[in-house]
């Protein structure tokens, strides 16, 4: 069963919504550089006179972002040390080019890092907002989880920054409030990219 508002919604270049199914409640989320349609609630116990909400989907529209920006960032990090660090990664609408962005740093410390992000131009997005946690494990605190409420970005945490073993990333999508594992890699070049 396909509804019209639900079609509307999939197609839009921008947008969100939820779609109620009798087989749960799905988020439908668009932004011009990615597609996602992803399950909130399992399906539901009681009779709902409705179809199937449809697959899950997570697509960057976008396309992968060049494993280059990834390196010079990481790059970046390392000389920032023993301080945290941050970078974003942008994407231009109309070209489809990347480019990072390094915010101005408001205070940095080896626990603590206080930055702002990018005033975009018409056509640029938002795509990766990447923070360091130094020498430091790489995982998202109670501050990152309250900075990435309102937001729809992939996050990024990188940790033992000059560790022998190499850096440790954390990441999750954020879409609507809701944080969502990574199925992969959304850098080229990486062995589970796709």
């Amino acid at each position: 069963m396909t509804l019209l508002a639900v079609d509307t919604l999939r197609a839009a270049r921008a947008g969100h919504g939820f779609a109620i199914g009798n087989d749960g409640v799905m988020l439908i989320l668009r932004r011009p550089w990615l597609a996602l349609d992803i399950p909130v609630t399992p399906p539901i116990s009681a009779y709902v006179p409705y179809g199937s909400v449809g697959d899950p989907r997570a697509d960057l529209l976008c396309g992968l972002i060049p494993h280059e920006l990834l390196d010079q960032i990481l790059d970046h990090f390392l000389a920032a040390l023993p301080n945290e660090a941050a970078a974003f990664v942008l994407w231009n609408e109309a070209t489809g080019a990347f480019a990072s962005h390094l915010p101005g740093i408001e205070e940095a410390t080896p626990s603590r890092l206080v930055y702002r992000p990018p005033v975009l131009q018409p056509g640029w997005h938002l795509i990766c907002d990447i923070h360091s946690h130094g020498a430091g494990p790489a995982y998202f605190s109670a501050t990152d989880n309250a900075d990435d409420a309102y937001a729809t970005k992939i996050a990024l945490v990188v940790g033992q920054l000059g560790h022998p073993d190499g850096p440790q990333i954390a990441s999750r999508l954020c879409a609507n409030g809701m944080f969502v594992p990574l199925p992969r890699s959304p850098f080229s070049g990486e062995p589970h990219a796709a």
